[in-house]
C-alpha cells in the first residue's frame, strides 16, 4: 500500500493525464477528493481603457470612435490656383512662392 502522499500525488497525475487524453485543461475537472487545497480564484479579466478618450470600460483604444474618425491621408491643398499651372517653388527653402533662383535665403547647408 502506498503512503498517503504518493496515493495524492498518482491520483493527481491520473487527472493529468484523463484531461490530456480529453482535451480538458486540469483546471476544468471537478476536484472533490482535494479537501486540503483551496479553489482557485479566477482573476476577472483587465478592464476596457481607451487611451485617446482616457475613460475606463467604454470601448478599447483600437476600437474607439474618435480614431475612426482620423484620417490617416494629409489634408488636400488649399492653393486655388489654375488647375496645370506651374507654381514657383524654391528647392532651396523648400516652400511655393518664389523660384530658387529668386531666393534671398542666405543659409547654406
Amino acid at each position: 500500500m502506498l503512503p498517503l502522499k504518493n496515493k495524492e500525488l498518482k491520483e493527481d497525475m491520473e487527472k493529468m493525464a484523463a484531461a490530456a487524453l480529453n482535451g480538458n485543461n486540469t483546471n476544468e475537472l471537478d476536484d472533490y477528493d482535494s479537501r486540503e487545497k483551496e479553489p482557485v480564484k479566477k482573476k476577472p479579466p483587465p478592464r476596457l481603457f481607451c487611451d485617446i478618450c482616457d475613460c475606463f470600460d467604454l470601448h478599447d483604444t483600437e476600437d474607439c470612435p474618435t480614431q475612426m474618425q482620423m484620417n490617416d491621408s494629409p489634408p488636400h491643398s488649399a492653393y486655388h490656383g489654375v488647375k496645370g499651372e506651374e507654381r514657383p517653388y524654391c528647392d532651396i527653402c523648400e516652400v511655393f512662392g518664389h523660384w530658387t533662383d529668386a531666393c534671398n535665403d542666405d543659409q547654406t547647408f
